[in-house]
């Protein structure tokens, strides 16, 4: 059972939403700052904004019907 199976679609695409500008701001935001000479640095962990968009994408696809694996590649 999913984490997200009881929410609704349009709650979900609404996280899915915010949780893409969440990844997308830090991606793209200061990875640092200094006020008084005094700085600090920021990490960009995306692992856990990327785990649950992956999980929502997946519930997502379930509802509508779509596939449930990736696909095969022939090398």
């Amino acid at each position: 059972m999913g984490l997200y199976r009881n929410s609704s679609d349009e709650e979900l695409k609404q996280l899915r939403a915010k949780l893409f500008a969440s990844l997308h701001e830090r991606l793209t935001g200061p990875t640092s700052a200094t006020v008084n000479g005094r700085g600090v640095q920021y990490q960009q962990r995306t692992d856990e904004l990327r785990t649950e968009l992956a999980a929502i994408d997946a519930e997502i696809t379930r509802r509508t019907g779509g596939m449930r694996r990736g696909p095969i590649y022939i090398v």
